[in-house]
């Protein structure tokens, strides 16, 4: 139900849903889908959370991947990232409302400049960070941490007054997932997820002031 992870290219995603072998052993075929719990994309230290997304297999292991964020840049252009294709080799498209060039959209999005007005390390900056989403950048500081620690989630996030914070997070079981916030300020807060039922959910939390809040959440995918 949970804890099937997409990661690389800046992509850092969970996904749940049920799957299903069928066929023979000679010739297994996998249907099934997968639906977004959480994920961002990581851009030159720009994040950007995943809206909506879904990773579906009808007849191969090569699974089809849809997963989208939307923001909305300073100047108010609306932007797409979408994540789209084979897991083996995705596109993650740039569009924006009103429409500009894919490169013109990263730029924008990343310094809230155009092109032609970036200077000469921004523009090697967006060469990185093209590679990076072609699949041909190595993995950053916070999933080199991730990885070694063996946490479920690892994120180095910033608040519009460039405070830095640390977000991690990990399964305690297969139903209780534990995240822990905390900012530049030592402000921390803990938050408990428990999966009672495949659409019913608890969640708790508690911050380093006292306060606390407990809700049910039902969830339904149509």
């Amino acid at each position: 139900p949970n804890q099937i992870f997409v990661r690389g290219r800046g992509i850092d995603a969970e996904l749940g849903g049920r799957l299903e072998l069928r066929g023979t052993t000679a010739d297994l075929v996998p249907v099934g889908s997968f639906d977004l719990i959480r994920g961002r994309l990581s851009i030159l230290g720009q994040r950007f959370d995943f809206d909506e997304g879904s990773i579906v297999l009808i007849g191969s292991f090569d699974p089809r991947l849809r997963l989208i964020a939307e923001t909305e840049a300073p100047d108010g252009t609306n932007i797409t990232v979408s994540v789209l294709g084979r897991a083996s080799d995705p596109d993650i498209v740039f569009s924006s409302n009103p429409e500009l060039p894919q490169d013109e959209v990263l730029a924008l999005l990343i310094f809230n400049r155009n092109v032609s007005e970036l200077s000469a390390l921004q523009i090697a900056q967006l060469g990185s960070a093209a590679a990076t989403l072609a699949g041909k950048g190595g993995p950053g500081i916070a999933e080199s941490l991730r990885s070694t620690t063996g946490l479920a989630n690892f994120d180095v996030t910033s608040d519009e007054d460039g405070g830095i914070g640390v977000r991690a997070g990990a399964y305690l079981n297969e139903n209780v997932y534990l995240d822990v916030e905390t900012d530049s300020l030592g402000e921390t807060r803990a938050t408990i997820n428990i999966d009672l039922s495949d659409s019913l959910r608890a969640r708790t939390s508690v911050d380093s002031d006292g306060e606390s809040s407990i809700g049910l959440f039902w969830e339904r995918d149509y």
